[in-house]
């Protein structure tokens, strides 16, 4: 009888060991995630205040709580932002959606700063398409972040390269309008200085990056072209001066 009586005190002290470990166990995991020194606790020394560590290095640029506001879990304290790492996020229409794939070249540039014109490429494109606007988002990465001088929500304009296909072409100076016809002029001779040009009507195709595509059966990739103050020459001759 006693030796059952012992055997039963035995099990309920090893059980409530058990359930005060557990206990033990987790005030310190907690505290643990509070970064409060376990040492300082164990000893005798209580702190009433905790220090939050974020998850990454950056500037806090919103604080949604004041002293004594309450928390609970799911609050959001503060928004910090880590500008070493800026990416692009574009907003593409549902029609062009199909054409957009990862590791295409992105072209932009900040209308508001400056015309100079930045490279990226396409990292992810969105699933899913905004209902109301009809749009979907692609991120892209830079691909030179060491000369990382945005600030983020800036303003971008942006063009994405969906396909590549060679064509000849010329700065758009060099092309010549004249009522509904473009004239480019072909360098013929160059004679002790002076240039003699033939006027060549062109073709013209798509303009990208201050280039436009030229065709013409009378030109090749080895001719040379007056590429500025074309008009010049062209209203010289008009007016009975000389085209060279």
């Amino acid at each position: 009888m006693k030796k059952s009586l012992r055997k039963k005190n035995y099990l309920k002290a090893k059980s409530e060991y058990q359930r005060k470990k557990a206990k033990y166990n987790g005030i310190r995991k907690k505290l643990q995630m509070l970064n409060i020194s376990l040492a300082d606790v164990e000893s005798g020394r209580i702190t009433s205040t905790v220090t939050l560590y974020a998850p990454i290095s950056g500037s806090v640029t919103k604080v949604n709580v004041s002293k004594g506001t309450y928390v609970s879990p799911q609050d959001i304290v503060m928004e910090i932002i880590n500008t070493n790492h800026i990416h692009i996020e574009l907003t593409a229409f549902e029609k062009d959606v199909m054409k957009i794939k990862k590791g295409q070249k992105i072209r932009f540039k900040i209308p508001e700063a400056s015309n100079e014109y930045h490279d990226a490429e396409v990292h992810l494109v969105g699933k899913s398409i905004n209902e109301e606007t009809r749009t979907l988002k692609v991120h892209g990465h830079l691909h030179n972040e060491a000369k990382n001088e945005f600030a983020v929500g800036m303003f971008v304009d942006a063009q994405i390269e969906i396909a590549n296909k060679e064509a000849l072409a010329l700065p758009e100076s060099a092309v010549l309008e004249e009522g509904e016809h473009h004239v480019i002029l072909k360098l013929e001779s160059d004679k002790n200085g002076v240039y003699h040009f033939t006027p060549i009507e062109v073709e013209i195709g798509k303009k990208y990056n201050n280039f436009v595509a030229i065709k013409s059966d009378k030109i090749k990739g080895t001719d040379t072209f007056l590429i500025k103050g074309g008009y010049s020459l062209v209203g010289a001759e008009e007016g009975g001066g000389h085209s060279h």
